[in-house]
């Protein structure tokens, strides 16, 4: 089974995300592993871009999900890019597009800002090291279906629905992203309750 060692880990502690709270008072120390800020404070603009990427991306995966997409975010910053920066690529919250690599469309909700806190505190380490991308293969075929729907009705000039002109940006299916991260030297890493995480 994917990652059951990694569910042992974070699993048992995040049983009630109350309790965890406590856990934040009393973060200290410089740095975490893999340079994962670890300090007594973490910054409300961060917290609440993450907790927005964790509500919009995948609302209901478990926290160990929520985790490991948190870390691809941290992994993937500019030296001296903050997370706020590096998730809304200076345009504020809306939809995955070209300058924003995530979505933070949607409203986050309590749970999503206690793991994004948890983790900038260093509370929560990663268990899949250079994991720096993900997606959701069936969420993936889904939009693609949708996506080439809408490309046939744009060349008969149809005119297309919101959703569909949000989603005309999806040029692969999940085999096809897979090929396509291959053959730019990415390598897959794990699976996690149905999201696939790459390098």
């Amino acid at each position: 089974m994917a990652n059951e060692r990694s569910t042992v880990l974070i699993g048992a502690g995040l049983a009630s995300l109350g309790l965890l709270a406590l856990a934040v008072w009393g973060a200290s120390s410089s740095s975490g592993p893999g340079g994962a800020p670890k300090t007594e404070r973490a910054d409300a603009q961060d917290i609440e871009a993450l907790a927005r990427m964790l509500a919009s991306e995948n609302p209901s995966a478990s926290v160990l999900v929520w985790v490991e997409q948190v870390w691809t975010q941290l992994r993937s910053r500019r030296a001296g890019q903050s997370i706020y920066q590096r998730i809304t690529g200076g345009k504020g919250w809306g939809p995955q597009d070209k300058v924003r690599p995530v979505s933070t469309a949607e409203p986050a909700t309590e749970k999503h800002r206690m793991v994004a806190r948890l983790v900038l505190l260093g509370q929560f380490l990663s268990t899949l090291p250079g994991a720096r991308r993900y997606f959701e293969p069936k969420q993936q075929d889904l939009a693609f279906q949708i996506a080439e729907v809408a490309r046939a009705k744009l060349a008969k000039g149809e005119t297309l629905t919101p959703n569909e002109k949000r989603l005309l940006g999806y040029k692969h299916d999940a085999d096809g992203l897979r090929r396509k991260w291959a053959s730019e030297g990415l390598r897959r890493i794990d699976l996690i309750d149905g999201v696939e995480f790459w390098t």
